[in-house]
């Protein structure tokens, strides 16, 4: 038994349930040093000032409880996912009418100008987007209006201007979802789908995410996807065949690495929250997105020091994703 305390808490990234900093929220700040944060529509319902208000309340409630600053992010893709949207914040081309516009590029740097813009003025610093998943126009399910399209050069283009674009104004971009969830056919968040291409196919449908890290991309996401061409077994979400050696060593991406929700059907039907939460460490993942329940977070937090205590996880591992955040996000 180890009796060293570790902030294991920075391994997640949380929902919090309204448009304020809740009890159960601070408790999960100041007893296990969470400091990642991610909002949805329900947190930003009363407008600019109530959403500035709680990001400044977690920023002082982090500091408060010797915390490092925290990372707070948010999907503002544009089109069908954005979350700060009309009313109160302007309206962002989807991808599909990005790709589908005379003047693409132009109209993606508008994408990211925008979002910048408005995250900027919230103090929000990672945008959970560009969604580089290829996708034909006019597909149905998960991937509906939210991909720049099927050809892996343009979507390429488009990508890597968007996140250029989007850093370039300050806010961290996130190439997701890792290594391609175009060709599922169940949506992973109540199944997990499985992609049979082969791996060639994979591997050239998979560079728009090659070029994004090429680009700079600050943060890559993973699917809850079994692609069995690149691991027989296990969704990229354990995958230490396509975390460490595919993304990691071949494409050389050295940022930070989070999961999607791990709330999701494709993981919670497979096996317990906090089972998952230790093996998307293993894997390779610096954030686990835990984005709904405050019970999930505790399940995770109990798993992980269990994980920790038994020598499973070690400080190396996470030193190296707090010190990945840090030259990230210069927290």
């Amino acid at each position: 038994m180890r009796n060293k305390k570790i902030p294991l808490g920075q391994l997640l990234m949380i929902g919090i349930p309204g448009t304020g900093l809740d009890p159960e929220s601070l408790s999960l700040i100041k007893e296990h040093g969470v400091g990642n944060f991610i909002l949805f529509t329900r947190n930003v319902k009363g407008g600019p000032d109530q959403t500035k208000k709680l990001c400044d309340d977690l920023n002082e409630a982090c500091a408060d409880a010797g915390v490092p600053p925290p990372l707070i992010a948010v999907d503002q893709e544009g089109g069908p996912v954005q979350r700060l949207g009309p009313p109160f914040w302007p309206e962002i081309l989807s991808n599909q009418e990005v790709a589908l516009s005379r003047n693409p590029e132009t109209k993606a740097n508008a994408q990211a100008e925008t979002a910048a813009k408005i995250l900027n003025s919230l103090g929000i610093r990672l945008n959970l987007a560009p969604v580089l998943d290829l996708a034909q126009t006019g597909t149905e399910g998960v991937l509906k209006g939210r991909s720049y399209g099927p050809d892996p050069r343009e979507v390429s283009i488009l990508g890597e201007k968007y996140i250029r674009t989007l850093q370039a104004n300050g806010v961290g971009a996130t190439a997701k979802h890792f290594p391609g969830i175009g060709r599922v056919e169940k949506d992973p968040h109540f199944q997990r789908p499985v992609v049979t291409a082969s791996k060639e196919t994979l591997m050239h449908e998979m560079s728009p995410f090659r070029e994004s890290v090429k680009a700079g991309v600050k943060a890559v996401m993973t699917s809850h996807v079994v692609f069995p061409a690149l691991d027989r077994d296990e969704p990229a979400t354990f995958s230490k065949h396509i975390v460490n050696g595919l993304l990691r060593r071949e494409m050389g991406f050295q940022g930070l690495l989070l999961t999607d929700d791990l709330e999701m059907g494709g993981i919670t039907g497979h096996g317990s929250l906090g089972e998952a939460a230790v093996k998307a460490v293993l894997a390779g993942h610096d954030l686990l997105l835990i984005c709904h329940k405050a019970q999930r977070v505790r399940e995770a937090l109990d798993a992980l020091d269990k994980a920790w205590s038994q020598g499973i996880l070690n400080t190396g591992k996470l030193d190296l994703s707090l010190t990945r955040k840090m030259l990230s996000f210069e927290c």
